[in-house]
């Protein structure tokens, strides 16, 4: 049966629009049995989440999006800790420090905003995000509210992408890092939509951008995602057997999409049993290193 799991979901605790408890619920009302709760750079949403898949029989893995910037921003992406323990110190205290990093970036593109003739208060930004750490679409849903342009996408194309007015890098974790950190929380570490990776596109490609990624650790690329038509799939999925990744998938739910469905994304995300299995497995393996 497909679309029975989703490794890949976002709640309020980062930039997604339903809580962690509403998330769970949503993915018992859509039959799936099991998914990550992956919020960027943070597993704050984790234990509301997994209490509420108890009481309805949905199993919750712990899991996070790490942001990863290197080379001044040259290169970005984004790894996928997936069936990580929330709780492991290293880990949280990290995150709490990309939080304090990412408070900084949300104020400084307020700054640039406003330096380019948009005014626009943090405090609507911060209100915007409530308890969630605070990312791009927070400030761009906070663009919208304030009248300043009419959907999320125009917020980004305007003002919020690489190479807009007001664009600030992550300032994220490096790769090996990223890897080293989601290993000893006890998760496997996944290639978030590899194609969407900043500097994916130089000499080499992909191949050589998962390279040195398969060398300092990371354990898959996501392979099922709903930005990824069957071209991007057969080409993510040489490079899995080249390097002997496993292919992970998820529909990257946020909740403000109509069009993108948990474990099912835009009709193109289908995840069953042997996936599933095939992550234990891995996770497993990496737990008793």
């Amino acid at each position: 049966m497909a679309a029975l799991y989703d490794f890949h979901v976002h709640s309020t605790a980062s930039d997604g629009l339903l809580s962690p408890v509403a998330v769970t619920e949503a993915a018992h009302a859509a039959g799936i049995r099991l998914f990550a709760l992956t919020d960027h750079d943070t597993t704050s949403g984790v234990a509301a989440a997994s209490a509420r898949g108890r009481e309805l029989g949905v199993e919750v893995w712990g899991g996070a999006e790490l942001s990863v910037s290197e080379q001044d921003g040259d290169v970005q992406m984004h790894i996928l800790g997936l069936g990580i323990d929330p709780g492991e110190p290293a880990l949280a205290a990290a995150f709490a420090a990309r939080r304090r990093l990412r408070d900084e970036r949300g104020a400084e593109i307020v700054r640039r905003l406003k330096s380019v003739g948009v005014e626009l208060e943090y405090d609507r930004v911060r209100s915007v995000a409530g308890r969630g750490v605070i990312g791009r679409p927070h400030i761009a849903r906070a663009l919208v509210d304030a009248g300043h342009c009419p959907d999320v996408d125009t917020a980004f194309s305007r003002w919020l992408r690489r190479k807009r007015p007001a664009y600030v890098g992550s300032g994220g974790f490096g790769a090996a890092e990223a890897i080293d950190a989601i290993h000893a929380a006890g998760g496997i570490a996944s290639l978030a939509h590899p194609l969407l990776s900043v500097g994916v596109d130089a000499s080499g490609g992909l191949d050589r951008f998962v390279s040195r990624l398969a060398e300092l650790g990371l354990d898959a690329l996501e392979l099922q995602h709903p930005t990824h038509d069957p071209g991007r799939r057969r080409r993510i999925r040489r490079v899995c057997r080249k390097y002997r990744l496993l292919a992970t998938g998820g529909s990257d739910f946020h909740g403000d999409k109509p069009d993108i469905e948990l474990g099912r994304g835009r009709g193109n995300v289908r995840i069953g049993d042997d996936l599933y299995r095939q992550l234990a497995e891995r996770r497993e393996a990496i737990r008793a290193r």
